[in-house]
């Protein structure tokens, strides 16, 4: 397809370590509720990354992928699974469909689970302790830390903005040592796994107030230990995944992590603490960093209702790293190109529009209009919070994607995808 002249920027190659992608937009990682409750690919997964995938989009990260039982079942969140041979098939298939539509895939890994951020005796918990890098006391969302959008689509239609299990949450107890190494070990496993599938790299999760990220915040590590306290101890356990992931993996497949830019609470880490961890974790090994903003307790942060409100945090992040950066929630083409030569970004991350409209690059390059995303969060957002599979007040065909027919391979993908990258 001839792309638009004036979007050169935004559809030129990138490079993310030795891997080229084709143009500068990525699918940002979201729940979806449409995988199987305990974890499968299925029939619905599949054509949900096969519509954007065909869209146009260069980089597809998948929903965040559990890497360990432990806390795959303290969450509320059914996600993908990957840390059993029976897991394999369905990653291996999502891989193979997503190259059929010509686009790259990143699996997004978790193993330090929901942390704080979740409700004891919810979803898969059944009544099992929440486990957080510290003993905390439960978090509250202020009235003005919501979404505007959000907060207003809830209040038409006579909902609660916080359906169980998302409501206000629980005092967890700490992870023991043992368990946060092997958390380490199940999220190297998880990356194994993930090139023995076909993906063609990972990003750990480490955003938003959940447990990774609560490592890094003096706000929740009250630790003693070699895990917290100091700069060099608090990012302790980022820097021991991407070492013990490296060591699995190889130098060539892509590594790294997702980080809030900052947290926006009282105590909680700035932006210039993020990007002395992104500057660090470049040296650990980090191939590119992809930036998300706030927490729960700063939710408005987190789904902001306006584009380009990253930027400004980006660009001081990227001015610590010479790895890529990916920014998200910036919809409109105009502002990603400009952000993008003007170094504030290298690439630009969708998650609410491409539900929206899962064509919006090919619309792009090609100079016409796309469905724009009107941030309600009613479709997506609120029914991810209930528990409930996606879908969109402007895309009726979002989640559904499995009963079209230009979602479905026509024919069998290219036998080079049949093989695993690493011997098993």
């Amino acid at each position: 397809m001839e792309k638009v002249k004036k979007y050169e920027a935004l559809f030129e190659p990138i490079k993310i370590n030795k891997l080229e992608i084709k143009n500068r937009i990525v699918m940002a990682p979201m729940c979806t509720f449409l995988n199987t409750h305990d974890g499968y690919v299925n029939d619905a997964t599949l054509a949900y990354f096969a519509a954007r995938a065909k869209g146009g989009t260069g980089l597809i990260m998948t929903m965040p992928i559990g890497c360990s039982p432990f806390t795959a079942e303290r969450t509320p969140f059914f996600n993908l699974c990957l840390w059993d041979s029976a897991h394999k098939p369905g990653i291996a298939e999502l891989a193979e469909t997503i190259h059929y539509f010509d686009a790259k895939v990143f699996g997004q890994l978790t193993a330090f689970g929901a942390g704080r951020q979740s409700k004891g005796g919810v979803g898969r918990m059944k009544g099992l302790e929440m486990v957080a890098p510290s003993e905390t006391e439960p978090y509250h969302i202020a009235d003005g830390m919501v979404p505007e959008k959000m907060k207003k689509q809830c209040e038409k239609r006579g909902w609660p903005i916080w359906p169980v299990p998302f409501e206000n949450g629980g005092r967890p107890r700490a992870f023991t040592v043992d368990e946060i190494e092997m958390l380490e070990d199940d999220m190297a496993r998880g990356a194994m796994l993930s090139k023995i599938c076909g993906l063609d790299g990972v990003e750990m999760h480490f955003p938003h107030g959940y447990g990774g990220y609560s490592f890094l915040s003096p706000r929740t590590n009250f630790r003693n230990d070699l895990y917290g306290g100091s700069f060099s101890n608090r990012t302790r356990v980022l820097r021991n995944c991407l070492k013990k992931i490296r060591a699995l993996v190889g130098p060539d497949f892509p590594v790294a992590f997702r980080i809030s830019a900052a947290e926006h609470m009282p105590g909680g880490l700035t932006v210039e603490d993020t990007a002395e961890i992104c500057k660090s974790a470049e040296e650990w090994g980090a191939d590119f960093i992809h930036l998300s903003d706030g927490c729960y307790e700063a939710f408005k942060y987190f789904l902001p209702d306006t584009d380009g409100t990253i930027l400004d945090e980006a660009k001081i992040i990227k001015g610590a790293v010479t790895i890529p950066i990916i920014t998200p929630s910036v919809h409109d083409p105009d502002m990603a190109e400009k952000a993008i030569i003007e170094g504030k970004t290298d690439m630009v991350s969708l998650g609410r529009q491409l539900i929206a409209d899962p064509d919006w690059a090919n619309k792009v390059a090609s100079g016409k209009g796309f469905v724009k995303c009107i941030r309600c969060n009613i479709g997506c957002i609120r029914r991810i919070l209930r528990q409930l599979p996606i879908r969109c007040e402007l895309n009726p065909a979002a989640g559904y994607e499995r009963f079209l027919p230009e979602y479905r391979l026509s024919s069998p993908p290219d036998k080079q995808s049949w093989y695993p990258t690493i011997e098993p």
